[in-house]
């Protein structure tokens, strides 16, 4: 409990000053986010401004973060707790960039994945004619993780920093590509910022509403019967449960749920993997393992569940799936 609780001040501190230092909470100075809009032709400006959050983007580099964090675990004992926050405060402020960067090379699978579920997006909102813009290197971070870690004084300045450059885009609607950024801007921004009068929609209400379908469709692709892992943030936070149904029975794509399914849903174990290593693999297993009980085929809406229950895929047998890549592959993209 002592390692833990030392990892979660130092974590604080560090997501405080990275943020502080780069505008970022792994203190990455490099422009990383844009890679998957390249060959997109998305315009700069414009109505309605699909807004990332860099959620997609940053995967490689939080399943290496959680890494380097688990391995740090074992030293805590055995160092001071003075020498063990400067040497965490070193790490976080010089080596952080370098070293993630380096170290996310490796993470090939779930950057390629993280890539899909947005072209996905995009190619499928097309499809339903909507073409929004993309702010690419001026694209800010939502500020989530200082929400969930409770500094909230930081996440209100963020939150108003942000509106300022979503605003200053000069657009009324925001597209929204996760549970946890929506949240962010439908539930906890308008808390800081007094007239609040953005128009947050995520895309798949977006796409359920127009009925959107992708234009083709290679069955052979896709899985035939899909379980469906519902996002806790999606569901009873947000109250977005049919949409996601409603775009794959579009598709063909039978739906199946499991046993804890819809606001019942169970967790994928992401809220505590940065302290509690083997606790939110544990919790992330059971999950892995209820849905692996009713098909091998997983289907989720959010960044934080993919890498979470994607760990187990080997060990059970299964092919986790975001929505978003199963709309690239729906147009023969993926």
């Amino acid at each position: 409990m002592r390692s833990s609780k030392i990892l979660i001040s130092q974590a604080l501190n560090t997501i405080s000053g990275n943020m502080e230092r780069t505008g970022d909470p792994l203190g990455l100075k490099t422009v990383y986010w844009t890679r998957w809009a390249k060959n997109l032709d998305l315009p700069r400006q414009g109505s309605p401004l699909l807004f990332t959050g860099r959620m997609y983007q940053m995967l490689p580099f939080v399943v290496q973060a959680t890494e380097m964090a688990e391995m740090a675990h074992p030293l805590v004992p055995v160092l001071s707790i003075k020498t063990f926050a400067k040497m965490a405060e070193i790490a976080g402020a010089i080596a952080a960039d370098p070293i993630l960067r380096l170290r996310a090379r490796r993470a090939r699978d779930i950057r390629n994945r993280a890539e899909s579920a947005l072209a996905g997006i995009v190619h499928t909102l097309a499809d339903a004619g909507i073409h929004p813009s993309y702010l690419y290197e001026k694209e800010p971070y939502s500020g989530v993780l200082l929400h969930d870690l409770g500094m909230e004084e930081a996440a209100a300045r963020v939150a108003r920093s942000v509106y300022r450059t979503l605003k200053g885009s000069g657009v009324e609607t925001v597209l929204t590509v996760d549970p946890h950024t929506t949240f962010m801007l439908r539930n906890i921004f308008p808390r800081y910022i007094a007239g609040f009068d953005l128009n947050v929609r995520h895309y798949l209400e977006v796409l359920a509403e127009a009925g959107a379908v992708p234009k083709k469709i290679p069955k052979s692709r896709l899985p035939e019967k899909i379980v469906m892992h519902d996002s806790c943030v999606m569901t009873r936070d947000l109250g977005v449960v049919e949409p996601t149904r409603a775009v794959l029975g579009r598709l063909g794509i039978e739906v199946l749920e499991p046993e804890n399914t819809k606001t019942d849903t169970a967790c994928c174990g992401g809220p505590v993997e940065y302290a509690y290593a083997d606790l939110s693999r544990s919790i992330s297993c059971i999950r892995a393992k209820e849905l692996a009980g009713v098909c091998r085929d997983v289907l989720v809406a959010c960044p934080i569940c993919l890498i979470n229950l994607m760990k187990h895929e080997k060990n059970l047998g299964i092919r986790v799936w975001d929505m978003g890549e199963i709309l690239n592959t729906a147009i023969g993209e993926g």
